[in-house]
């Protein structure tokens, strides 16, 4: 189980890492927020993989722990939408 939890950092930590390097404009909040996110996340669903599917299933559970940190730290971006936002015609 030891091995498994310090994948699922090491899953964490490259998730949230590499979101607040590559994605900045995206991730307005403080990089350290973004990282602890992921890394919380991963060990969170990757122990919740961990236990249901049981021991031995590394190969399994990680990829589960990299999903669940990559959907958690999703619902942390806030794109600009001003810049998105489309000029339409009123029609009266």
């Amino acid at each position: 189980m030891l091995l498994e939890l310090l994948a699922f950092a090491l899953v964490g930590l490259a998730v949230g890492g590499a979101a607040a390097l590559l994605l900045p404009r995206l991730f307005t909040a403080h990089r350290g927020v973004t990282v602890l996110t992921a890394l919380c996340a991963a060990l969170l669903t990757g122990s919740l993989g961990h236990a249901v599917l049981g021991a031995g299933h590394l190969y399994a559970t990680v990829p589960i722990s990299a999903l669940g940190a990559c959907l958690l730290v999703s619902l942390l971006a806030r794109p600009d939408r001003r810049s998105q936002a489309v000029q339409h015609p009123h029609h009266a």
